[in-house]
């Protein structure tokens, strides 16, 4: 009587394939950019409704800021609090946001049309980077901004981001419209029609 023959067992490869090696790669770069984009604030400038904790009918945050010129920090400082008893349009920009350079000619002409009727202009440049890898903006960043547009209202520089924090800025331009009493009467993100700006004002500052 003939013995039956083991059949030998033919080992298993163990691992991953290298298309399975590339398709996981794929996935973890996807899931870290994605967490990467949720941590990081839109910069770009939308149309979209401010998320902010100020909101209207709330008094302003008050803050004190260096003063920025066209060569550089002035050595001076302005607070917010100092303007109370006149409208103030208080703008949130970052000097490289395409959408503040956009703004920067409306807003002279708003100025030229309301800055010597009792309405203060003021813009906080921030110190958010352009992108990954790139330097924080400077205080030389907005001044080149101020020669660049011919900013001749009041700019102040926020290096350490708090002013952006406590308004809860996400995004660049961000706009506040305050009150004689420094309460915030209106809010707008992204470019905003000079129409609509020039209406809004009117109606505080009659």
């Amino acid at each position: 009587m003939a013995k039956a023959k083991n059949k030998e067992k033919k080992p298993q490869k163990k691992g991953i394939s290298a298309k399975e090696a590339v398709v996981g790669l794929i996935i973890i770069a996807l899931a870290v950019w994605g967490v990467y984009s949720l941590s990081q604030p839109s910069q770009t400038g939308t149309t979209r409704t401010v998320v902010s904790s100020v909101t209207s009918a709330s008094g302003a945050p008050d803050f004190t800021l260096p003063v920025v010129g066209p060569n550089g920090l002035t050595g001076q400082t302005a607070s917010l609090s100092s303007y109370r008893g006149k409208v103030v349009l208080l703008e949130f920009m970052v000097p490289w946001c395409p959408h503040c350079q956009h703004m920067a000619p409306v807003l002279a002409q708003l100025y030229a049309q309301y800055g010597a009727q009792n309405v203060v202009f003021l813009s906080v440049s921030g110190s958010w980077a352009e992108g990954p890898g790139s330097p924080p903006a400077s205080a030389s960043d907005a001044a080149a901004f101020i020669r660049n547009y011919g900013t001749s209202w009041t700019v102040v520089y926020d290096s350490s981001g708090t002013v952006f924090s406590n308004y809860g800025v996400n995004s660049t331009p961000t706009f506040f419209l305050l009150d004689k009493n420094g309460v915030v009467a209106r809010t707008y993100q992204g470019e905003v029609a000079s129409s609509t700006l020039a209406a809004d004002i009117a109606q505080l500052n009659p």
